[in-house]
């Protein structure tokens, strides 16, 4: 898909920033050419074509001499981030059901504390909600007749530790190349940042123009690919008062109440509800009498992403998932009423096509880096990436992972990014290949310095896989009635 951005540009000096130190700029691949335009007399114009390759946060600089002087102008332009926009479809508020159980089995033809009337597929006052649940026919140890005995309970739901979470349903994004244009000119002998823009370029909405309003006009054209990964559509969660959008777990759609999935405690209009809860509650509520007599039973719920509570035995079966952003591809992730953002680490190539009425001339700097350290990490979900923090570095850094120290064979080729024009550390994860499946050899250089390669033994660590937590189980109880 290609994308054309027309940057009109000029050099306001009322608005100038002197600084100390111009941007790091990048050795991008570079392509230069002629472009011959006739106009209806047959007379030419000749234009200066530039064709950039640029990976994310990558920045390519330009220098163009103004108006036929002798002066020139810096032009750079930075592949700053590569976003998708998922829209949201829908939202809803939910809790984790803490449930408390108290029942109480009644023998045959005594007082009947427990009245089908008062117990089946009723509510009661306590708590956030209360259902009151009705089983006949248990057993009738202790009870002096030999006819059945029967229980009723009330469950008190009461959100977990007050939290409440906001589902989110979000759906196919839209792509987006943020790139900053700035121009810095001579003053003093000193530079000075003269304007600078900041464009978003949607990947996927057909052509796109831009207009900055100059004298000196600079037509690109941006073309790229989406991202190999993708934040899949479907339902995901973030806690209030927190930012952390979190997900790889099943929750219910919008319109669903699955008591297997998060999300079948709603929080609506102001108070909390179970659609359809009488029902499902009832259905879902199991009790086991052991002594009618003794009040001793064991009950359970049916259903999962919940906490049980009878007297003093807590048990907590839940699964919250885990925050977007613990996958290494995923920089930011970010809620914001109508979308989901996420900002990639990984980002995508692009190419950028150029051309100007004056001749640019490209400008690069050097890339420096003293030391590495690192470690092949497999996680408990699979992803698979070098964990790398790099010391006293700067620019474009060139990473092969080899099987040796003799180098005779490369299992991947990558390069590394590090922003800004001052030596800093620098922590990067690049993903790799499952082919990468033991220790291995890794080496660095600065780009354009093959002769500044170091090269370090990177250990092998792999987590478990997630395991599945085996369901609550069933829950003790005593009744308070003596039966």
């Amino acid at each position: 898909m290609r994308l054309i951005l027309c940057l009109y540009l000029v050099t306001w000096v009322s608005e100038a920033k002197v600084i100390d130190d111009l941007p790091h700029c990048s050795r991008s691949t570079v392509m230069e050419g002629e472009i011959r335009e006739y106009d209806n007399m047959g007379r030419p114009k000749i234009y200066s074509s530039v064709q950039l390759s640029m990976a994310l946060h990558e920045l390519s600089c330009m220098t163009m001499k103004m108006n036929g002087s002798d002066s020139s102008i810096l032009h750079t332009l930075e592949f700053l981030r590569l976003e998708q926009h998922h829209p949201v479809s829908g939202i809803y508020q939910f809790g984790i059901p803490k449930i408390t159980s108290a029942c109480i089995c009644d023998c045959a033809g005594g007082d009947a504390p427990c009245k089908i009337e008062q117990y089946n597929y009723k509510n009661c006052s306590s708590g956030a909600l209360c259902y009151r649940t009705y089983h006949p026919v248990q057993t009738n140890v202790g009870c002096i007749g030999e006819q059945k005995s029967e229980t009723c309970c009330e469950l008190r739901i009461e959100p977990y530790k007050d939290w409440i979470f906001t589902a989110i349903k979000i759906g196919q994004p839209a792509t987006i190349l943020v790139f900053r244009y700035s121009i810095y000119d001579r003053f003093n002998k000193r530079w000075r940042k003269a304007s600078e823009e900041v464009v978003e370029v949607p990947l996927n909405r057909g052509l796109s123009k831009f207009d900055f309003n100059g004298r000196n006009k600079i037509e690109m054209v941006v073309t790229g690919s989406r991202p190999n990964r993708e934040l899949q559509p479907g339902m995901y969660f973030v806690r209030e008062g927190t930012h952390e959008i979190r997900g790889y777990v099943p929750i219910n759609e919008v319109g669903e109440s699955n008591l297997e999935k998060l999300g079948w405690m709603r929080f609506s209009e102001g108070r909390w509800d179970i659609r359809n809860g009488n029902v499902k509650i009832k259905q879902a509520h199991h009790v086991n009498v052991a002594d009618c007599k003794q009040q001793d039973y064991t009950s359970t719920i049916n259903g999962e992403q919940m906490v049980l509570v009878s007297g003093e035995d807590v048990v907590e079966s839940f699964d919250l998932g885990r925050a977007l952003t613990s996958d290494p591809w995923i920089e930011t992730a970010v809620y914001q009423g109508r979308d989901v953002r996420v900002e990639h680490a990984e980002g995508t190539s692009i190419t950028v096509y150029m051309t100007s009425e004056t001749r640019p001339h490209m400008l690069r700097h050097i890339s420096q880096m003293e030391s590495f350290d690192g470690i092949i990490q497999v996680d408990r979900d699979s992803n698979r990436y070098l964990n790398i923090s790099f010391l006293g570095t700067k620019g474009t850094l060139i990473g092969n992972i080899f099987s040796s120290e003799k180098k005779d064979q490369i299992d991947m080729a990558f390069s590394v990014q590090v922003e800004g024009s001052k030596l800093r550390d620098y922590r990067s994860i690049i993903s790799i290949p499952s082919s990468v499946n033991s220790s291995r050899y890794v080496c660095f250089h600065p780009s354009g310095d093959l002769e500044g390669e170091l090269c370090k033994w990177f250990r092998y660590e792999a987590q478990r896989l997630n395991s599945y937590r085996v369901a609550h189980r069933w829950q003790s109880g005593k009744g308070e009635c003596a039966g």
